[in-house]
């Protein structure tokens, strides 16, 4: 039980890393200054914040399933930033229209490849959420092979 409540906790890191990459990728297309608010999506009655949970959901879910069964370090920490590339890559889909025009499905890739230096930069903060879980006072530190 304790490991599926570290597992949730440390799956929030998944939507720290969305939101993160999120606004590093929107304040290089726009070519603004780096800020930590969303951008708006045009639709009316729509949330920013609330569109990024449900597009980071599946890859949390995911990692709660896949953390709860995997046992090695390396395997939890890969999973994570496998999880965290496809959740970043639902969000792209989701905020590239906040970008300026209707984009292709090529294009949308290409931009996620384009912008792929800033989900690395955003998985840091991600990462050090996960290890610092992982080291949580009164575990047992895990293997490392």
């Amino acid at each position: 039980m304790r490991r599926l409540f570290t597992r949730v906790l440390q799956s929030l890191g998944l939507a720290l890393v969305g939101y993160l990459y999120v606004c590093l990728s929107s304040a290089r297309l726009a070519n603004e200054a780096f800020t930590l608010e969303l951008p708006y999506l045009g639709e009316p009655q729509s949330s920013s914040t609330v569109e990024l949970l449900i597009f980071s959901a599946p890859g949390m879910l995911l990692f709660v399933l896949l953390g709860s069964l995997v046992r090695r370090h390396l395997a939890l920490i890969a999973a994570f930033i496998s999880l965290a590339s496809a959740s970043a890559f639902l969000l792209c889909q989701l905020f590239a229209e906040s970008a300026g025009a209707t984009w292709s499905s090529v294009e949308i890739v290409m931009l996620f490849a384009y912008q792929l230096p800033w989900l690395l930069l955003a998985l840091l903060p991600g990462l050090i959420w996960l290890l610092a879980l992982e080291r949580w006072p009164g575990r047992k530190y895990p293997d490392y092979a």
